[in-house]
């Protein structure tokens, strides 16, 4: 569902207005935007289909992720990532 809506912004040239709504509908879903901003994101998001389905979206993956239960993971879990992290030489 993401890519198709992804597909959407990329099959056209997208309006600096889309853009900044795109980028910012993070903010925009945690409710941390100033209060003009917020209120100029709803009208768009009222008007722009493609907006209104990108941000519902993100707001569906978000209470999913936020639902999910936390689990711990496996004790060997920090050791192996820790061997695949490129080495700080200092440089």
């Amino acid at each position: 569902m993401v890519s198709r809506l992804a597909g959407l912004f990329r099959r056209r040239r997208i309006a600096p207005e889309c853009r900044e709504v795109r980028d910012s509908s993070s903010d925009f879903i945690d409710g941390e935007l100033a209060d003009g901003v917020n209120g100029r994101y709803k009208s768009h998001l009222e008007r722009c289909g493609p907006c209104h389905a990108f941000v519902n979206t993100l707001r569906a993956t978000v209470n999913l992720l936020r639902a999910t239960p936390k689990q711990k993971a496996p004790d060997d879990f920090r050791r192996r990532i820790t061997e695949h992290l490129p080495v700080d030489r200092g440089d």
